[in-house]
């Protein structure tokens, strides 16, 4: 798309919404969020049309060689097996196939990064890099999520003028300390194809031109964030956006 200005910005996002997203991924109130791109919602520039965002990225505030410390861990209970490993913890927000930190503090666990074969609403399984029958408590270092809004006002009066868009999951392990929203194919797809010829997302064989990634927001709108949770974050995460306005 041809764009008449480029727009790259950053902004630190540590503002959490206020409940947990498995009850709802609407704040609580409407300063429980954080403006990361603005298609100029105050209607005080009439030289541009809307903007186009082609990539959202979140870059850790700090580094670590092992996990995210972005919140306070959640404290849970073990039952080791051989390698078969289960951990029990409420409200845990694992995945399938997520990576997690375990710091074990009682029983012979050996701290690791644990990939999840199965969850439960209170647990979750994995196989241990380690064998061992132990049982006893665990630190875990939950998955950070992060909610992206559509505000189409300049002055936000009412939670219901916020529309959520997607949600990054991140897990807190130290390779997800820079997060691609478009390699993680969690921004959206964009209805044209590029001009190029190649694979389609996720496909190793198709000879069909690939759609892009992103979003096209007009005059007069917003993208906003927060994070699940009541307790804002002890580290945030910077939001990167690559747009340009048209």
């Amino acid at each position: 798309m041809m764009l008449d200005r480029p727009a790259t910005s950053s902004t630190l996002v540590t503002v959490a919404s206020g409940q947990l997203f498995s009850t709802s991924l609407i704040p609580t109130a409407v300063g429980n969020i954080t403006k990361v791109f603005d298609a100029d919602s105050a209607l005080t520039d009439t030289s541009i049309s809307g903007a186009y965002i082609d990539e959202i990225w979140l870059q850790y505030s700090k580094r670590n060689p092992l996990y995210i410390d972005a919140q306070t861990t959640s404290v849970g209970t073990y039952s080791q097996v051989g390698t078969a490993q289960v951990v029990t913890l409420a409200n845990h927000n694992l995945q399938v196939g997520q990576k997690v930190y375990l710091d074990y503090t009682s029983g012979s666990g050996v701290d690791e990064i644990l990939t999840v074969t199965a969850v439960t609403l209170t647990t979750f399984s994995g196989v241990s890099a380690t064998t061992a029958t132990t049982s006893g408590n665990v630190n875990v270092f939950p998955p950070i999520d992060i909610c992206f809004y559509l505000v189409s006002t300049g002055t936000i009066t009412n939670i219901n003028q916020l529309f959520p868009l997607f949600v990054a999951s991140v897990p807190a392990t130290y390779d997800n300390q820079y997060f691609s929203l478009t390699e993680k194919n969690i921004l959206p797809l964009i209805n044209r194809p590029v001009v190029q010829a190649g694979s389609n997302f996720n496909s190793a064989t198709s000879t069909t031109s690939p759609k892009m990634r992103g979003l096209t927001l007009q005059r007069g709108q917003a993208i906003y964030a927060a994070v699940s949770g009541a307790a804002a974050l002890t580290n945030g995460f910077y939001v990167g956006v690559q747009a340009g306005y048209y």
